[in-house]
């Protein structure tokens, strides 16, 4: 039974990360506005030589450590995967995708690679086998020498390669689909293997941004181990929160599903970075400023929306959106004492009086018209609080208890 202590931290660490909205059905999407080019998909299945699996790792398949953010296997993990080859038990393929051609990323299957990678490289010593405990202690250069290799050099590891004539989209849209069959994990770990490039970069840099970590409830800590036990860390969650800020800048999905929003900025913005290097600093420097102002007006708990009375105050990713958009573009001077207390008078308002702002950040939340509603609400309060007044409409929708009933 959790102690009470433990169910207090388990509770801290939720965090709402938004809901779709059924009633928006007439938003286009990605697969609608270019049906034509993302059915065009090349899948192709090969298999993967373990004796000449590490020299095509080294000069074709990126494994992207610096990127991995899901469960790790420990050595008797990877131990086991190696028992399992040598036993010829079959594994499921590796999903690769086709960067440029001859070049790899890894989609799906990184651990299994990895582990492939680190036995072949002699950096895995083998333990916890059950079947062949004879080699438990060895690398394999020392099962190499007992003439044992073939046993495993004969071996192929299946892969389904999806080539560079697929799109980016129709990739992210197939993982997400094997996603709902419980094969690959969450949309960003796919987001994040599918979009590689210096804004995705950028986003793993703003991840790790002590005051970003603060606001969510990650610890600011170089330990791998530490930050896997935080669920957001752990699934990536902190870089979709960082991607929003960008996907919402402009208060809209733009026609699209939120989903198909997050991707497309992705791929936008990467190839932007590279066509101009000076973007990425701009975007960075605008996203810490909103950081800093949303510590300096709210403190440590700027992101957190109490949603009855008596309950945890949990932290809500669209509460954030608003906070966020509604302070990113504000100079730190024009934030006085003053100003703060009349900007978090706003969005006490906001939030306990408003009824749209309730609405748009509790129900349908990654909706459209829920985003635009909560950010343009947030901004307008942001914007009379500076200029030393009352939002317009802050306080013009109240929810009407009804009489009760005798």
């Amino acid at each position: 039974m959790a102690t009470k202590k433990q169910q207090d931290a388990a509770e801290d660490e939720r965090v709402d990360m938004g809901s779709a909205a059924p009633d928006e059905q007439s938003l286009s999407s990605l697969e609608e506005k270019y049906s034509e080019q993302m059915r065009q998909i090349f899948p192709t299945k090969i298999d993967l030589p373990w004796l000449t699996l590490k020299t095509q790792i080294d000069e074709q398949i990126n494994l992207r450590p610096d990127f991995q953010r899901r469960d790790r296997w420990n050595n008797e993990k990877r131990s086991r995967f190696i028992e399992s080859v040598i036993m010829n038990v079959p594994v499921p393929p590796v999903f690769l995708g086709e960067e440029e051609y001859g070049k790899y990323v890894v989609l799906d299957g990184r651990q299994r690679l990895t582990a492939a990678y680190k036995f072949l490289s002699n950096e895995l010593r083998l333990e916890g086998l059950h079947v062949w405990k004879e080699l438990n202690g060895l690398t394999y250069a020392e099962i190499k020498k007992k003439g044992f290799a073939a046993t495993i050099e004969r071996r192929f590891l299946p892969a389904i390669l999806l080539t560079h004539e697929s799109s980016p989209e129709v990739k992210y849209e197939v993982f997400d689909r094997l996603n709902t069959g419980g094969v690959i994990a969450e949309q960003m770990e796919v987001r994040n293997a599918i979009f590689p490039g210096p804004f995705n970069t950028m986003l793993h840099e703003l991840s790790a941004d002590h005051s970003f970590r603060r606001l969510w409830g990650i610890p600011n800590s170089q330990d791998p181990v530490a930050l896997e036990r935080n669920v957001l860390y752990r699934e990536m969650g902190d870089l979709e929160l960082v991607l929003r800020f960008f996907a919402l800048r402009e208060g809209s999905l733009k026609g699209m599903r939120f989903k198909d929003r997050l991707s497309d900025v992705m791929s936008k913005q990467n190839a932007a970075f590279k066509k101009d290097a000076t973007l990425q600093e701009s975007a960075s420097a605008t996203f810490r400023q909103a950081i800093a102002n949303c510590v300096k007006v709210f403190g440590d708990g700027a992101f957190k929306l109490k949603k009855a009375p008596n309950k945890t105050a949990n932290r809500s990713a669209p509460y954030a959106d608003a906070v966020m958009q509604a302070l990113a573009d504000r100079s730190t001077a024009s934030l006085t004492p003053d100003a703060v207390v009349r900007i978090r008078a706003a969005f006490e308002e906001l939030c306990t009086l408003n009824q749209d702002f309730r609405n748009a950040i509790e129900k349908g939340t990654n909706g459209e018209s829920a985003i635009k509603n909560r950010i343009s609400l947030a901004r307008a309060a942001v914007d009379k609080a500076l200029k030393g007044g009352k939002a317009r409409g802050t306080t013009t929708r109240t929810t009407t208890k009804r009489a009760t009933k005798k």
